[in-house]
Parts: C-alpha cells; sequence; structure tokens
C-alpha cells in the first residue's frame, strides 16, 4: 500500500490537473471573447412606435454608416415638432468611439423649447417608450450595451433616458424595440404641422471572430 506521502502526492497531482484544466479552459474562453468583432450591418428595418394617422409627408433622420443612435432630440410647441438624433461610431471591440455626428432634422418647422434626451456612457439607443395618440405626446429612450445587444440576449440590461413630453400630453402607454440583435439607427416620422407618427430604424449589430 502506498504511504501517507504517497498519498498526498497522487492527490496533489490530480488537483493541479484538475486546476490546470480549469485554467485552460478559461484562456480559451477569455481569448475567444477578446476575438469578437462586431460590426453594424448596412440594411435597416422599422419598428412602430404609434401616432395619430395624419400628416402629409414621410421623412427620415439616420445614423451614418458605423454609427449607432445614443441620443435624440426633440423641439416642441404645442406637439412635438422635430426630431434629430445624435451618433457614435462603433469599435470593433464593441465599446464606442469618441466622433459624434448628428442627423438630420425632421418633422415640421415651429415650436420654441428643445429638448434631449441621451443614454448614460457606453450605452446606445434600442426601444422607445412613451405615450402616443393622435400625435406624439411622450417619449424616452430604452439604453442597452453594445455587446449585451450583440451578443443576443433576449432581455439586455436596459437603462431609461429622461422623458421628453409635448405640453398637457395625454395619449395612451405604448413602447416599440428594436429585435434581439439589433440597436436603432434612425427615426421616420410622418408629419404635417407637426409630428403625427413615428417609426424607429434598426440595424443588427453582427458578432463574428
Amino acid at each position: 500500500m502506498p504511504g501517507k506521502y504517497g498519498l498526498q502526492e497522487a492527490a496533489w497531482k490530480r488537483t493541479m490537473a484538475v486546476l490546470g484544466s480549469l485554467v485552460f479552459l478559461v484562456a480559451i474562453g477569455t481569448a475567444q471573447y477578446r476575438n469578437y468583432i462586431y460590426l453594424i450591418a448596412s440594411d435597416r428595418m422599422s419598428r412602430d412606435f404609434g401616432g395619430g394617422t395624419g400628416g402629409r409627408y414621410l421623412t427620415e433622420a439616420a445614423c451614418e454608416s458605423g454609427f449607432l443612435a445614443v441620443g435624440f432630440h426633440v423641439r416642441t410647441g404645442e406637439y412635438f415638432n422635430q426630431a434629430w438624433l445624435d451618433c457614435l461610431p462603433i469599435r470593433s471591440d464593441g465599446t464606442l468611439g469618441e466622433e459624434l455626428r448628428t442627423t438630420a432634422r425632421i418633422g415640421s418647422p415651429g415650436g420654441n423649447t428643445e429638448h434631449y434626451a441621451r443614454c448614460s456612457y457606453g450605452r446606445v439607443l434600442r426601444g422607445i417608450t412613451g405615450r402616443t395618440g393622435e400625435s406624439i405626446d411622450e417619449a424616452a429612450g430604452e439604453c442597452s450595451s453594445v455587446k449585451d445587444i450583440g451578443d443576443r440576449f433576449e432581455s439586455p440590461g436596459t437603462e431609461p433616458t429622461a422623458a421628453i413630453a409635448r405640453p398637457r400630453p395625454g395619449g395612451k402607454p405604448t413602447e416599440v424595440a428594436c429585435p434581439a440583435g439589433y440597436a436603432m439607427v434612425g427615426f421616420q416620422v410622418k408629419n404635417g404641422e407637426w409630428m403625427d407618427h413615428l417609426w424607429i430604424l434598426c440595424s443588427e449589430i453582427r458578432r463574428t471572430y
């Protein structure tokens, strides 16, 4: 029979073998994660936020290629008049760059108050919540990290932006979000004298090696 020290040596070798295997698996997983590359697809899809049936013009504001929406502006009078977005570029490692670009303004001229809603640092817009009736009454952004979206989490962690509302808002609660794996890149509105109806534009965040 093996002596006391022989048993201890065998147990030590087994322990070191298990630890070595764990370190190897962690190293592989970490290397694979670090090698992920995040890209924004060029195609866009629209998702309906809601609003009224009026308006004569359909206009669109979208981030430039390689950029994602991180916040939006609204100019209001009695109603929502104009909207536009702030966009940041996505780096290949899933972080955001610092080159802020702003989309064109869409909607109708007018309004006397400008509002701003933006995601916290490192997050991008993936949806909108608020209230709509015959027009847009209130809107707030829902924000998530690029990696949470790109990794296809069905329920990525979200944070709301500040809410923007017109004077004396009414309407019913509503919300819209991009599909899993997609983030916001723009707005589409139908307008006449003010913004009657709103859609969000979404693009896929693709993760590759």
